[in-house]
């Protein structure tokens, strides 16, 4: 099975020990794609801007790290709250012996973080000359 299987397999988003453990009620959004060479994870982080964003890579464990605080501007009074003041989320990964850790790369556009992970030489499709 391919780690992406596993990712899928063990998504959080319905998880109840998650939420506990990152401390905030919703994860965002992620989608995980397999395409020939690589895999894109986009995760949907609206508000968040560069500087609020940690990605860590460490014994194959990619770990996303956001923050988002929304401030109330001088002279307004808060009437009703339906979004927090300050959220953090966390999400890890387990990318395994399949990806190429050293060619991983991240795109913020419009609140939507693009996570490219381009497979490991070993795990892409190769044909096999009969002799």
């Amino acid at each position: 099975m391919y780690p992406i299987a596993q990712w899928i397999n063990a998504a959080l988003d319905n998880n109840p020990a998650a939420r506990v453990m990152t401390g905030c009620e919703h994860l965002p959004r992620t989608n995980i794609m397999e395409g020939a060479e690589d895999y894109r994870i986009l995760m949907d982080l609206p508000g968040v801007r560069n500087e609020d964003l940690e990605i860590s890579l460490e014994n194959d464990i990619l770990t996303v790290k956001a923050q988002r605080s929304l401030e109330t501007p001088d002279g307004y009074t808060n009437r009703r709250l339906e979004m927090p003041g300050k959220v953090e989320w966390s999400r890890t990964f387990d990318v395994g012996g399949g990806v190429d850790t050293e060619k991983i790369s991240a795109k913020l556009d419009q609140g939507v973080l693009m996570l490219s992970l381009p497979k490991s030489e070993k795990n892409l499709p190769r044909r096999i000359q009969v002799q």
